[in-house]
């Protein structure tokens, strides 16, 4: 027993660790090319399906499938619409696990570790390192899964099991609630699906109670989902509520349909699965397609009212829209020439956020301004990402070197954008004492100048803009020298203060390579 016990352990683990595995690695690849890939390939609703299966085969987790869309939706590279087909699609695929458990796969999954493990330990595929070891996480999956099987081969033969088998022949509902428990607290409707499997491969639970098991599972994920995306606001939030509605839905359908099936002797799913010759493990795992077909079919029906019923839901924060990218999205890089004006138009969003972190100070509330600072973070990443991506294709010369320009000016806007912030930060609640408003307003200034010469760049304002950010440190000290901090301040706002010039200083220096960045595109621009 201690020896059945172990070995169900060491299954447990691998088989979890195979789903994290899979789970890391394909968050590794879900860069900027990896997305651009899928959004070429969910052009068309009938691919976005098809993507939707192959992904949750792969990854045998929806929730997995829901980071890599959400991420998708929010870059603009998928529309909310097509991203719940490819959700709810994926759902089918995850039922491959339990097709697996019902089969006799050993050797082939064997293979598969040896041979991925193999390339990784000899380094032989480092570009497609995160491919491979998804690979092989896929094989430890698999393997902790046969592991748990010949745990649980002489647990259906035990009297212990006869005792629950007995349980649920007479009270057979009661499964359901059981599958929908166990959902609601194990990450994996697929690993339970597998696990119920594995113990009834004798048959010893009946097919009832052991369709009302699977059918439990859709209540259960739903609740699950319910409870695990109460953090999560706007996109993520509607996706996974998406989620949760039709699986919730499909389990009570497919309950419904047992138990017309049972009460009124009419032949329905249990019938139709006997019909079809299979053995009683896949009998359980046509009953989890079954479940998994019903939520797809559920979750495309609901698609005419889905974007803009879940839009007044959960509509998405304002923080999350200055996250996503409005001008730059995946078919703008057919148009190289004017890509740049684009990215020119995402880059002048990220200045406009400045004046709202000068604002806070101003009015010493500092409660959204480390929310606002990683929206603008994750817009400069997508800003950075589509340079990048823009860069790889065959462009003209003259176009090429403006994009590194522009990959210049980009860096500069990260370090402005973070010095500001911290600006910002320093400095809320002490926009009382002299120095402190002076500084706040000063800045906020240039800040002022720097957006009009960005909407209207002519030569006019591109002057003044430079104008105002030459050297300021001798100003920065006689300002020092002028305002005695000790006179009014405390020890704990005097160092603030010091701070804050400092700081003041770098953000000039920085506004001021913008400046100079921007009389030298005028100049290329004109060229």
């Amino acid at each position: 027993m201690v020896e059945l016990l172990a070995l169900y352990l060491a299954g447990l683990s691998f088989f979890f660790s195979g789903i994290s595995g899979v789970s890391d690695n394909l968050r590794q690849m879900s860069g900027q090319r990896f997305r651009q890939a899928l959004g070429r390939l969910t052009h068309r609703p009938v691919m976005a399906g098809l993507v939707g299966v192959v992904l949750g085969a792969i990854t045998q987790s929806a929730s997995v499938v829901a980071f890599i869309v959400s991420g998708m939706v929010s870059t603009g590279l998928l529309p909310i619409s097509r991203a719940l087909i490819v959700l709810a699609c994926a759902n089918i695929g995850t039922a491959l696990l339990v097709f697996v458990a019902a089969s006799d796969l050993h050797l082939s999954i064997l293979f598969l570790i040896g041979i991925t493990g193999l390339v990784l330990a000899f380094k032989l595929v480092k570009e497609w390192k995160p491919a491979v070891a998804s690979g092989m996480s896929v094989g430890l999956l698999f393997l902790g899964l046969e592991m748990m099987k010949q745990a649980f081969q002489p647990l259906a033969s035990s009297a212990q099991f006869a005792h629950v088998a007995r349980f649920f022949s007479h009270w057979p509902y009661a499964a359901f609630l059981l599958g929908m428990l166990f959902r609601t607290f194990v990450h994996s409707s697929s690993a339970i699906a597998a696990i119920v499997v594995t113990i009834n491969r004798g048959g010893q639970l009946g097919d009832f109670p052991a369709a009302m098991v699977i059918a439990g599972l859709g209540l259960g994920s739903a609740a699950a989902t319910w409870m695990l995306s109460g953090n999560l606001r706007g996109v993520p939030r509607q996706i996974a509520m998406y989620q949760a509605m039709t699986n919730g839905i499909a389990g009570l359908f497919i309950a419904a349909l047992l138990v017309a099936e049972r009460l009124l002797n009419v032949p329905l799913l249990i019938a139709a699965v006997h019909a079809s010759g299979a053995s009683i493990s896949q009998r359980i795992a046509c009953t989890y397609l079954a479940l998994n077909i019903t939520v797809a079919a559920v979750a495309i029906a609901g698609l005419r009212w889905a974007p803009r019923g879940l839009a007044k839901l959960w509509p998405p924060t304002p923080e999350q829209d200055l996250s996503s990218p409005i001008y730059i999205q995946h078919d703008s890089l057919n148009s190289p020439e004017t890509a740049l004006d684009l990215v020119a138009l995402e880059q002048m969003r990220i200045v406009r956020v400045l004046g709202r972190y000068i604002d806070a100070a101003r009015r010493g509330d500092s409660s959204d301004l480390k929310v606002l600072h990683a929206a603008a973070i994750q817009l400069g990443r997508h800003i950075s990402e589509f340079l990048e991506a823009l860069l790889q294709l065959p462009i003209a010369n003259d176009v090429a070197a403006r994009a590194i320009s522009f990959q210049r000016k980009e860096s500069t806007l990260g370090a402005l954008e973070e010095n500001v912030f911290l600006f910002s930060d320093s400095l809320s609640g002490l926009a009382s004492e002299a120095l402190g408003g002076l500084l706040i307003e000063s800045l906020d200034t240039i800040l002022f100048s720097a957006l009009a010469a960005l909407e209207s760049p002519g030569e006019l304002e591109i002057e003044i803009f430079v104008n105002m950010t030459d050297d300021r440190s001798g100003m920065m000290e006689e300002l020092r020298n002028r305002h005695g901090l000790g006179q009014t301040a405390s020890a704990g706002n005097i160092s603030a203060l010091h701070y804050a010039t400092t700081l003041f200083e770098r953000n000039v220096w920085l506004l001021r390579q913008l400046a100079l960045w921007m009389r030298e595109d005028a100049r290329f621009s004109v060229a």
